[in-house]
């Protein structure tokens, strides 16, 4: 496990508020400044004495509730990258003015133990208060005063704190950014109290770590003048990759970043150990802007954070994942947060590819206490003074009952703070886990560059059925052999997509059925069919053609039908599946003139849509004028199905067929072997040759050739039975006793 530093703060206000406290003379108004003092610090030390009776609570509620809340005592160092609410921790607090000095308090609070950008605001109680600036602020009948110090090495504190808090210009909390907040006590006779409820408490909504951002560094290949060596170019940035990036090589004391001694919080690694190049890539997702229902736009994936000394680094990597639907990979050597983002396929491969004699485990379902069909959201609410909320439930009613019931997951969300940015990783999360099928296969030396985060596609006739499905590579072990085990889990780009009308819902909403509508059939205006006449080698032959695009961003790959017109469900025959960047299909094995119905759908999680159907449209013919003809056909044959198959084999048994140029053959007994599975073919014999011979379809040179007869289609597969003959009309070759077909 990686482990984390823990530096402590040092403790110097414990005993100091009780000394003074005890210098105090005991009237009404110092009673009550005392008071609030006592059971300020009492709340917060009976806070520290529970947590160490009972041990560290891990849920994201009590790790934000204690961002939020002023802490005193000894606190790990922390940090803030991007913008948060935070109670920060108290390093001093004092009264003065008055009779008996009491009139003010003063507390001294660091928020952050580095230099940050500014102070945004903060909240007095429950009420909002932007902040304009140091002094005096408004609407409090000079009651309030609010000092910002963003954390430099030689920054100066107000004169409050050096006229009576006793600190002399040397004692500044160099390096840490820190809010001094000043208030008057309400008369005990006030008409009009400003602190209504009681004493004041507040949270301070902080815009954190100036960061280095390798994208602008034009030294390493990026635009710009940052520079990880001169921490005067760095800028804010919420960006989720440049923010872990800065975790990554580590927060200094006063941005020292050449003294490894003054870590404070973070790893603190290298160039080297964390190459800037390396997350160009994933910062440009982070950043890509996606559309929102009440329209404009937000950064995808954006972090808001205070990350800890404490805690261990790969609970803080979780939370950085997490927040933008990624994935911790180890990558050339180190370790990286891919951003959820549709990806590129880098290999193929099919059964033919594992080595023979290494193991192979396939699982096309997971587990029982695997399946997850219900995504709780949870992030941090500005709105609501930054606590822990519930985004939209993210659940579609139909997994359910097939599971059996609700499958529920909470996913924390703690670097979030937008409730839209909190739908996505949800919906995200819900749909990668209605993906089942992973395994572990082993590769040869031609597939050695395969590594974690890769993309694959495997085409199995075995395991899936001769589908191609997509799969993630989630880890892998490089043998001194080259040969590479690979644990790979399904994966589809369109788990990441996201349409804003449908897919976002509004805070208190429930997403019962969002699915898009990538369940419905494809839009007329995405395909259109034709008939056609194809040429090849100077002869022609008949088609139907599907012509148009995939216009749904959800579908993972298309399905082609056809069937005669007038045709029944039981009718439709498949083309095979295509991939969802496919603009034309060819389908020839059609008869010339005849009528014929068309259909597209979409594969959408592993499950067809509806079909569209097109048509009906005649194709074309079997010879174009003055062109010389193609292969023969059949009009008339002595066996319904001569034509049989398995996985690897075609066979023919022996039958009489009357060609289309009125002459009959008797065709013998034959196969042919070595057919690659769930394959197409077309089966043809050679007049000439006296022999067998098949082509994958749409086998237009074959279909070319007027030395051939075309005795069919058929597919490599061990399934399907036969259709029955239908019974054909009476009168029909011997009182209707003959199916329509046979040949006498």
């Amino acid at each position: 496990m990686i482990m984390a530093p823990t530096p402590a703060r040092a403790d110097p206000i414990s005993a100091a508020v009780l000394a003074f406290l005890g210098t105090q003379t005991a009237t009404a108004l110092a009673l009550a400044v005392t008071t609030f003092l006592l059971t300020t610090a009492a709340s917060l030390v009976l806070g520290l004495v529970a947590g160490a009776l009972f041990g560290p609570k891990n849920n994201a509620q009590d790790r934000q509730a204690s961002v939020a809340q002023m802490t005193i005592g000894e606190n790990p160092r922390e940090g803030i990258l991007g913008e948060v609410g935070t109670g920060g921790s108290l390093a001093d607090a004092f009264n003065d003015g008055g009779t008996d000095g009491t009139d003010y308090e003063t507390l001294v609070i660091d928020v952050g133990d580095h230099r940050c950008h500014s102070l945004t605001g903060f909240y007095v109680g429950d009420v909002y208060v932007a902040f304009t600036g140091s002094g005096i602020v408004p609407g409090y009948n000079n009651q309030l005063e609010v000092y910002w110090l963003e954390g430099t090495e030689d920054q100066v504190m107000p004169a409050c704190v050096t006229s009576f808090g006793g600190w002399d210009a040397d004692s500044n909390l160099a390096g840490c950014a820190v809010v001094v907040v000043r208030y008057k006590a309400d008369k005990p006779d006030a008409k009009n109290p400003i602190w209504t409820a009681g004493r004041p408490n507040f949270l301070w909504v902080v815009k954190g770590k100036l960061c280095y951002q390798p994208r602008k560094d034009s030294s390493i290949g990026g635009s710009g003048a940052h520079r990880w060596d001169d921490p005067s170019t760095w800028e804010w940035t919420d960006n989720l990759i440049d923010c872990r990036y800065n975790w990554v090589r580590g927060i200094y004391a006063c941005d020292r970043i050449d003294q490894p001694g003054m870590l404070l919080v973070g790893r603190g690694l290298s160039a080297i150990e964390a190459p800037p190049e390396r997350i160009f890539a994933y910062a440009n997702t982070c950043d890509e802007a996606v559309a929102l229902k009440a329209g404009g736009t937000e950064k995808r994936y954006r972090c808001n954070l205070v990350v800890r000394a404490n805690e261990d680094y790969i609970a803080t990597e979780e939370m950085f994942a997490a927040a933008c639907a990624g994935v911790i990979i180890q990558v050339q050597g180190g370790v990286e947060v891919e951003p959820g983002a549709a990806r590129s396929v880098v290999a193929e491969i099919t059964d033919a590819d594992f080595v023979v004699g290494e193991s192979l485990t396939f699982n096309p379902f997971r587990t029982d206490t695997q399946r997850v069909n219900t995504v709780v959201p949870r992030y941090v609410e500005p709105t609501q003074r930054w606590v822990d909320h519930a985004a939209p439930l993210r659940r579609v009613l139909a997994d359910l009952a097939e599971d059996g019931g609700p499958r529920e997951e909470t996913l924390t969300l703690t670097a979030v703070t937008s409730g839209t940015q909190a739908q996505r990783c949800g919906e995200i999360r819900r749909r990668l886990a209605r993906l089942e099928r992973s395994a572990t296969v082993v590769l040869g030396p031609r597939f050695s560059h395969l590594e974690e985060g890769d993309w694959i596609a495997w085409t199995s006739v075995r395991h899936l059925k001769g589908e191609r499905v997509v799969f993630r590579v989630s880890s892998y072990n490089l043998a001194e052999s080259w040969r590479n085990t690979l644990a790979i889990e399904e994966i589809s780009a369109s788990c990441y997509s996201w349409t804003a009308a449908v897919d976002e819902l509004v805070p208190g909403a429930v997403a019962e059925q969002q699915t898009p509508p990538v369940r419905a059939a494809p839009s007329g205006s995405d395909w259109a069919l034709a008939g056609a006449t194809l040429t090849s080698a100077g002869g022609s032959i008949p088609a139907i053609v599907f012509t148009g695009a995939s216009g749904n961003a959800y579908a993972e790959q298309i399905v082609f039908e056809y069937r005669l017109d007038g045709g029944t469900d039981a009718d439709w025959i498949d083309t095979g599946l295509a991939t969802p960047s496919v603009t034309r299909r060819e389908v020839t094995s059609v008869s010339p003139g005849a009528d014929y119905e068309g259909a597209v759908s979409y594969v959408i999680g592993g499950t067809p849509t509806d079909r569209l159907v097109l048509g009906p449209v005649t194709a074309g013919d079997l010879g174009a004028p003055g062109a010389s003809r193609g292969a023969y056909r059949l009009t008339g044959q002595s066996v319904d199905y001569p034509l049989t198959s398995n996985d690897t084999t075609i066979t023919i048994s022996t039958f009489s067929g009357l060609l289309d140029d009125g002459s009959t053959i008797t065709f013998p007994a034959g196969s042919i072997g070595s057919l690659t599975g769930s394959t197409n073919y077309g089966v043809f014999w050679s007049i000439s040759g006296s022999s067998y011979s098949v082509e994958a379809d749409p086998a237009l040179t074959s279909l070319a050739n007027p030395d051939l007869v075309f005795l069919g289609w058929m597919v490599t597969s061990t399934g399907g039975t036969f259709p029955t003959a239908p019974t054909p009309p009476g009168g029909f070759g011997g009182n209707g006793t003959r199916p329509k077909n046979e040949f006498a």
